[in-house]
């Protein structure tokens, strides 16, 4: 009795041991599979991060470049500028007067930009004219072409201490026949700025901005490295970007003493330079490292709690069982059978509680991390909509003032042309046709071939005609003229600067541009829109053109979409669209326009969310939720005003923007 009572203590103990460690053993490995994807996961989020950044860095470089090539143009583009060089080039004697004017506008041309220390300019013979500002050594007037386009830009170079670029931009006249070309010296302090800056790089980041110059890599800009101790990969890093023009990660596997780096590598497109980032694996994986092991003591604890509880709940379990072995011993054999399906119930049993608690605690983990991740959504999702709503106004003002400048010029130059020939066309006409009459006059019968060619070609028909389609043409052009000139005034891609303007000229150029969406289309559609103005008399303002006409492109853009909206719903009759624009001094220093319209008009709801960024009402593809948002963000924050908005639903809207008329 001894014996077995000492048997059923060590089996009593084998029971709770096994058990325990069992529970620890696999829950450590449910841990460890668990933990590997995350892991990897982890890992790469850090290197997209990574990424980003480089991607970040090489956009803001990208956007300086676009920035010195536009002042470049700017300049070499001054209509006076390049008349005078015109004369220079004609001129072999009296070039005095030339030289004179073409340093006066290009000094108007070296304040107005405080990135432009110096400019030069050459005549067609790449002879020196005029140096302004900041001389450029000689022996950097011709560098290496990196492309065949009329803009260059030079490497970094350094003068008195300090880095600068050259832009050399070539001077085309109205023929595009190249007059000359001018370098100008910009200052890279903002290009420094973008480099140096090692936010979200930690102590071991480093940035390369450089080229692949005669089989060397040449680094630009650089405080944290040299380029003699730039490392092998690194090279071959550069190297992708600018001869291969690749992106993408390197690794760098550890040896010995060091933990490895990552290498991010991305080419600019407008220039033959590459974007380097080199950090320590340690520290971009830091944080993933610092998770996981956080994770890994957790789990470790719970697991060791487990296995605790086990013995816990066992203890008593297995003491039961000694007392029942001991008093039924002798009735084990006819029991076996009974306890057998007690044991396997009582571990189904403990099976069912252990996956509830799990089930309950990864429930409740759950809850709080999806809680969390939703308020950091939330917060980041705000974020990035303020920040893309500023990024695409930025670009989109940007490409829209250079495009429609660019267009205008374009348009412009030809239109002039046909313009002032048709008027020398008509007189060569008009004598071509007196000729014709004095041939008939003195030869009243000509020969019989030239009567039927007379009559083939319809001559009396045709002196008549010709002279309409003369008049006509005249009439075109000075319409295209007209509509050359709006454009122009719409854009003011030059004005970036508060400048004191006449907001009904702004109102008339955007009208201009829209005028084809008043007009009707067809009667089964809308009828004409009817604009009525009610302008008052109004100071010059000082605002930024460019922005503030496009605050009425959208709003009257809006306008003529509610109008047609209605119209084509039969909210109101196709023939009663109507848009009004009012404007009027309210005080000394405030002006107020309003533009309303008898559409659609707008909900309570919608008019609540009415400046939200990516709030719209229009169809998909129809519209992007951004005008009245950047509308907002133009008169509230750049023109210090009001933008305000009352509407009432199937009637009318109104929107009223308050300005200041001096702008400190």
């Amino acid at each position: 009795m001894n014996k077995s009572s000492i048997n059923s203590k060590e089996l009593q103990i084998l029971l709770i041991f096994y058990s325990a460690a069992g529970i620890f053993v696999i829950s450590v490995l449910v841990a460890i599979v668990s933990i590997l994807p995350l892991y990897k996961q982890l890992k790469v989020n850090e290197e997209s991060n990574l990424q980003s950044a480089l991607r970040t860095r090489t956009l803001a470089v990208e956007e300086f470049i676009s920035k010195v090539k536009s002042i470049a143009v700017q300049i070499a583009s001054r209509t006076q500028a390049r008349l005078e060089l015109e004369a220079y080039n004609r001129s072999l004697n009296n070039r005095d007067s030339a030289v004179s004017n073409i340093t006066r506008y290009l000094s108007d041309a070296l304040n107005q930009s405080e990135d432009v220390v110096g400019i030069t300019r050459f005549d067609q013979n790449n002879q020196l004219i005029v140096q302004l500002g900041l001389p450029i050594p000689q022996k950097f007037w011709d560098f290496p072409i990196q492309n065949s386009q009329n803009t260059q830009i030079s490497n970094p170079i350094r003068l008195k201490n300090q880095s600068y670029i050259i832009v050399s931009q070539a001077i085309f006249n109205s023929n595009q026949q190249q007059q000359g070309k001018d370098l100008v010296l910009f200052k890279t302090e903002d290009l420094e700025k973008i480099i140096t800056d090692y936010t979200g790089l930690g102590q071991t980041g480093e940035i390369f901005l450089g080229t692949f110059q005669n089989q060397q890599v040449k680094l630009f800009l650089s405080s944290r490295n040299q380029a003699n101790t730039l490392s092998e990969p690194i090279i071959k890093a550069l190297e992708k970007t600018v001869v291969l023009q690749e992106s993408g990660l390197t690794l760098i596997k550890p040896k010995f003493w060091n933990y490895g780096q990552i290498i991010a590598f991305e080419p600019l497109s407008k220039v033959n330079w590459g974007l380097v980032i080199k950090i320590d694996r340690q520290e971009l994986y830091a944080s993933v490292n610092h998770q996981i092991i956080t994770i890994g003591i957790i789990i470790i604890t719970l697991s060791f709690m487990g296995a605790g509880g086990m013995v816990l709940l066992l203890r008593p379990l297995a003491g039961q069982v000694i007392i029942q072995t001991d008093e039924l011993e002798e009735q084990l054999q006819e029991k076996n059978r009974t306890l057998h399906e007690l044991n396997y119930a009582q571990g189904q049993l403990l099976l069912e509680i252990k996956e509830r608690k799990q089930a309950e605690n990864l429930l409740r983990e759950s809850e709080a991390k999806l809680r969390e991740q939703k308020q950091e959504l939330q917060q980041t999702l705000k974020e990035l909509q303020q920040t893309q709503a500023q990024m695409i106004q930025s670009e989109k003002m940007s490409s829209l003032g250079q495009m429609v400048a660019g267009v205008a010029h374009e348009i412009n130059n030809p239109v002039n042309f046909i313009h002032g020939n048709i008027v020398y066309a008509k007189d060569y006409i008009q004598d071509l046709l007196n000729l014709i009459q004095l041939y008939q006059d003195y030869y009243p019968h000509p020969h019989q071939e030239i009567e039927a060619e007379i009559e083939e070609i319809e001559l009396n028909f045709l002196q008549k005609d010709l002279k309409k389609i003369l008049k006509s043409m005249e009439v075109g052009t000075e319409r295209i003229r007209e509509i050359v000139k709006s454009l122009r005034i719409f854009s003011r891609c030059d004005e970036a600067e508060i400048k004191k303007v006449d907001l009904h000229e702004g109102i008339e150029s955007t009208l201009m541009i829209l005028q084809s969406h008043f007009k009707a289309k067809s009667q089964s559609e809308y009828s004409e829109i009817q604009i009525i103005k009610e302008y008052g008399q109004l100071p010059l303002i000082d605002c930024y053109p460019g922005q503030l006409n496009q605050v009425f492109m959208n709003i009257l853009s809006n306008a003529i979409y509610a109008i047609k909206d209605a119209q084509n719903s039969q909210k109101i009759e196709l023939n009663s669209g109507c848009i009004r624009i009012k404007t009027q001094r309210i005080s000394d220093n405030l002006v107020q326009i309003c533009i309303t319209d008898n559409g659609g008009g707008i909900s309570e709801e919608v008019l609540s969310h009415l400046f939200d960024p990516f709030f719209t009402t229009k169809p998909v593809g129809k519209g992007t939720g951004l005008g009245l948002s950047i509308s907002y963000q133009i008169i509230v924050e750049k023109h210090k005003g009001k933008l305000e908005c009352h509407s009432q639903k199937e009637k009318y809207t109104e929107f009223i923007i308050t300005i200041p008329i001096k702008l400190s």
